[in-house]
């Protein structure tokens, strides 16, 4: 997969501050990874020159001047006196941009300066996870994957196409959004954007989308604030995997994680076995899973459409094991 120009600009910077020396132009295509692509010395030269114009445009200081080695050309470097960062304020979307090219680096071989370089803003005050309200974890690497685009789209102010699968939906049908936040709730990474397709703002979970591409069409909606952002994001979400009030029974020595989540719950003998009545609050599709991955050690008490929820999850289950 081609790297994508937030994650080559994150490259170039750690590239650039990791040495005191001057690093030449040609040094700099062989250490970051994105200009390895280029097809020739033109076409690098002319990427570097942009990345070098945007990266100055933004406040990174990146000096010129001549190797120690004598005869050598002369190279680049980002001084420490320059790159303090007390000063420096990032907003939610840029944090988020940051926070996604950070986790696609650390799939990396530069695993170390990736992290790093979010030590150094959590050292100036600056948490790039907490600003963006994103957790920079992901179960499938398809959504990271989607996640990276996304911040790309956001970054550049462009609008975002890719396949989506609606749930229960056979076939996909191309969407085109303007991204306003990507991120996690509950393990799962969503975009929220304007959907120009639909006129108003929606939702969308990455792993039901495929084909993820940024477009040259610049975004023509303003970026409301995070807040707003967030709220629509949860409003969806709480139509769809509503958060529930429960009460789990789990036997004795079991279910583990359920009683991790729970709060303090009283002894029972439920079903012949010893146990303890759990009062949970969580994601309905997230709890039912986990009561239903217990088998006969937790049996959900209530709401009612939690139990539903489980004895489908059995049901289907004892189906597909025939």
């Amino acid at each position: 997969m081609a790297t994508s120009k937030s994650q080559r600009l994150v490259n170039l910077v750690i590239c650039l501050r990791s040495t005191n020396a001057y690093l030449s132009a040609d040094e700099i295509r062989r250490m970051v990874q994105g200009y390895d692509e280029c097809e020739n010395d033109a076409a690098f030269l002319r990427m570097f020159e942009r990345d070098k114009r945007e990266l100055r445009e933004v406040g990174v200081p990146i000096e010129q001047g001549a190797s120690l080695a004598y005869g050598s050309p002369a190279g680049y470097r980002i001084p420490a006196r320059g790159y303090e960062l007390p000063e420096i304020t990032l907003t939610a979307e840029q944090a988020g941009v940051l926070a996604v090219a950070s986790e696609v680096w650390r799939e990396g071989e530069r695993a170390a300066r990736a992290d790093g370089a979010l030590t150094k803003l959590t050292a100036a005050g600056i948490d790039p996870v907490r600003e963006a309200g994103t957790t920079v974890s992901v179960e499938d690497p398809a959504e990271l994957t989607a996640a990276a685009v996304v911040a790309e789209a956001m970054a550049e102010g462009r609008v975002l196409g890719f396949a989506h699968t609606a749930p229960g939906a056979v076939e996909s049908t191309r969407r085109r959004v303007e991204p306003w936040w990507t991120g996690s709730r509950h393990g799962h990474w969503y975009v929220v954007g304007h959907d120009l397709d639909r006129g108003e703002p929606r939702t969308f979970r990455l792993i039901r989308v495929s084909d993820v591409r940024v477009e040259r069409t610049e975004r023509t909606v303003a970026v409301p604030p995070t807040a707003e952002v967030l709220a629509l994001l949860d409003n969806a979400l709480s139509r769809v995997n509503p958060v529930v009030e429960a009460t789990v029974w789990a036997a004795d020595g079991h279910a583990a994680q359920l009683r991790a989540m729970a709060r303090p719950g009283e002894p029972a003998t439920r079903f012949g076995r010893t146990g303890t009545d759990l009062e949970l609050t969580a994601p309905l599709g997230e709890l039912s899973s986990l009561v239903a991955a217990q088998g006969a050690d937790a049996v959900a008490l209530g709401p009612a459409e939690l139990r539903v929820r489980v004895v489908s999850i059995l049901s289907a289950a004892e189906v597909s094991s025939r």
